[in-house]
């Protein structure tokens, strides 16, 4: 059985008005920082008794954490700033992560030849780059909260200087805005789409791009994440924002939301129905998958030194579960293999060491599909189960 709290008067950040109901269950799972860093146990995580939004509680100890989290935060340092790639689930093949997404977005979109867009939380500027490559003939901006990667920014073609600091100080408007992987850490996500609604041009768009919980249980562990999307709370957000939504599609990325709308003309949409007690379910069950997982992967440990698959946040927080039992990891992306994790070896799958055994502790769809493709004699890739 779940055991849950109410959490003082915390209210909802996406309807306002509910409290939310801790799973208590969570605070004994060690966790993982969104720049794949291992993180400990005692973090909180609650479901709002009113909407069923998931979501961290903004306490002293959130806060305190995010502020350490984000003080020595660095991008994809897996493999030296260079954007994770995804991968066609059949042949496996590599490809660009932000390319695949704006390229999408691109077809449903219609485009214009020219324009000007925004891109919110750039980084290192992997989504301004991959604009410039499906929109070549638009003038690109990018913000972040500090200046640290802005010669990599500024060094982006038809890219303007970068802005550093609030949303709101960005001048002028945008024919289109992303934000990608920004908008779960933020502590008022209304609050943060009222003010992009406010910098769209007419008929301008927004694109935004969140991990998807319901498809990856991992993303609950990430430490520095307030808000667990679904379609539902992100529908939720941004129709109290002032939006209408174009599309929400959960297949242009894997294990991903992409969202894309644009300011309300009309009446306001009608809303999902409010299902607290299925969100509460389902994040439960992702709860007892997690230990499960962590507890099959040490078990195997046990028996042997055993190879992880994968160098991002799975992998990250396996690791940390199972120890010394991992003797390398093993990771598709070509610009992460034959580099060291952890301290220890990343393999491509074909340079795995004969007679070794790889777990793949991944969703169990993503997980079958994999061990079924990379299936070779001398090699045993292990599903979750």
């Amino acid at each position: 059985m779940t055991k849950t709290a109410a959490v003082g008067d915390t209210a909802c950040s996406i309807c306002g008005t509910g409290v939310l109901e801790e799973l208590t269950d969570y605070r004994n799972l060690r966790r993982v920082t969104s720049d794949c860093r291992a993180w400990p146990a005692g973090g909180r995580i609650g479901v709002c008794r009113s909407c069923g939004a998931v979501q961290k509680p903004a306490d002293e100890v959130f806060l305190a954490e995010i502020e350490d989290i984000y003080r020595s935060y660095t991008i994809y340092h897996q493999a030296a700033g260079a954007e994770q790639a995804v991968f066609e689930q059949s042949s496996g093949l590599p490809a660009s992560r932000s390319v695949k997404l704006l390229d999408t977005f691109r077809r449903h979109a219609n485009l214009a030849p020219a324009g000007r867009m925004l891109d919110v939380g750039c980084g290192n500027g992997a989504t301004l780059r991959a604009f410039g490559q499906v929109a070549p003939g638009w003038t690109k901006a990018g913000t972040e909260f500090d200046a640290k990667y802005r010669a990599e920014v500024e060094s982006i073609p038809n890219t303007e200087p970068l802005h550093v600091g609030p949303i709101e100080n960005v001048r002028g408007s945008f024919d289109v805005i992303t934000m990608i992987h920004v908008l779960e850490h933020s502590g008022d996500p209304v609050a943060v789409l009222e003010t992009l609604r406010g910098k769209l041009a007419p008929g301008g768009l927004l694109l935004i791009e969140v991990p998807h919980h319901p498809a990856n249980p991992f993303e609950l562990l990430i430490a520095d994440h307030r808000t667990h999307f679904t379609a539902d709370s992100m529908t939720r957000a941004l129709v109290a924002a002032g939006f209408e939504i174009v599309s929400v599609d959960d297949d242009w990325i894997p294990k991903e939301l992409s969202i894309v709308a644009r300011p309300a003309t009309g009446r306001a949409a009608g809303l999902p129905p409010n299902d607290p007690a299925a969100a509460r379910t389902r994040v439960a069950a992702s709860i007892s998958w997690l230990r499960q997982t962590a507890a099959r992967l040490r078990d195997l440990g046990s028996t042997g030194p055993i190879g992880l698959f994968g160098t991002s946040l799975a992998g990250t927080w396996l690791a940390a579960e199972a120890g010394d039992a991992i003797a390398f990891f093993v990771d598709e992306d070509p610009n992460r293999a034959g580099r060291t994790y952890l301290g220890r070896a990343v393999h491509t799958p074909a340079d795995v060491p004969p007679g070794s055994r790889v777990f793949v502790g991944l969703p169990p769809a993503v997980a079958a599909g994999i061990c079924s493709r990379l299936a070779r004699a001398g090699v045993e890739f292990i599903p979750p189960g």
